[in-house]
């Protein structure tokens, strides 16, 4: 029994201590809470103070500004998205202590209208960067190889134009949009132009002809190293219209030449039967009528080609 009595003696000393030890953790906690709750009323009044600013300069130097040139748009853009996502992980770090501390939720209007003005800004910039990169890429494709991806540009600037008919009505007043919608209608008038210019109808003096109609110089026949670039930056837009003219009549020409091509191949093929005029020595061209009528269908078509203007 005695043993019993000891080990309930320092049982009980024990439990003293332990209740103690608890006591004063507890203590240190709560001074320490009270520590960490101090110190997050206090970065979250220098978040708020923060946001503040930061809405601020985004209102006088952000992508929205009217009149701002796309490129350097793009460049604010980036820096307030950047920066907007570091403010963001600091309302979710402070949006969780005021939860573990059961502080009231601040709201930060400043913060939620420029995430919204920066997802609107996006839909503008983003597809801007999409268009001039694609642009930019297509530019340094060799002539030769223009033709086997006419199509899919097409369809590439197509499904540009299509997310550029959905961009809310609030950017029509920015430069951007309007440069946008440029660079776009640009490039799909010249497309037509690229697909026709690529066909095997077009020669050396078509190409000398688009050169005097643009005003420019440039070696494409037998040129591997000519690129897109040079055609784009010869301003085919302003002559669209009488380079239309040119590939027309080229295909035109080129229908002629298969024309003559073609006559010229029966004729040398033509095989001429003769036979001996009644034994006196005189060979006459036999099959005379339907010679004669082939002949003159030659004639006809020949005929025709002559009154054509191309």
């Amino acid at each position: 029994e005695k043993e019993e009595i000891d080990k309930k003696t320092v049982l009980r000393s024990n439990w003293k201590k332990l209740i103690l030890q608890a006591l004063a953790r507890a203590d240190e906690l709560s001074n320490t809470q009270i520590g960490f709750k101090k110190g997050l009323i206090k970065d979250i009044a220098t978040f708020k103070t923060d946001v503040q600013n930061f809405s601020t300069d985004f209102t006088k130097n952000g992508p929205l500004i009217k009149g701002l040139a796309p490129m350097e748009a793009v460049d604010r853009l980036s820096r307030f998205r950047e920066e907007t996502k570091i403010r963001e992980r600091k309302f979710d770090l402070y949006h969780g202590g005021e939860v573990l501390f059961a502080l009231p939720h601040q709201e930060y209007a400043g913060l939620s209208r420029v995430k919204k003005d920066i997802k609107l800004a996006s839909l503008l910039f983003d597809l801007y960067v999409d268009v001039i990169r694609s642009i930019n890429e297509w530019k340094l494709t060799p002539w030769e190889s223009v033709a086997t991806i006419v199509s899919e540009m097409t369809e590439t600037m197509d499904s540009y134009a299509g997310r550029f008919k959905k961009l809310p009505g609030k950017l029509r007043d920015y430069e951007s949009f309007t440069q946008l919608r440029k660079e776009i209608e640009d490039f799909q008038t010249i497309l037509p132009l690229l697909a026709e210019l690529s066909k095997d109808s077009i020669k050396a003096r078509h190409w000398d002809e688009v050169m005097k109609i643009c005003n420019t110089t440039f070696e494409v026949v037998g040129n591997p190293e000519f690129k897109l670039q040079s055609l784009l930056e010869a301003d085919l837009v302003s002559a669209s219209e009488e380079i239309e003219e040119v590939t027309d009549g080229a295909d035109k020409q080129l229908k002629i030449e298969c024309q003559l091509g073609e006559i010229k191949t029966q004729w040398q093929a033509k095989e001429f039967l003769f036979s001996e005029w009644k034994d006196r020595g005189v060979h006459i061209l036999k099959a005379t009528p339907l010679v004669v009528e082939e002949l003159e269908d030659a004639q006809m078509n020949l005929q025709t080609v002559l009154t054509m203007r191309h």
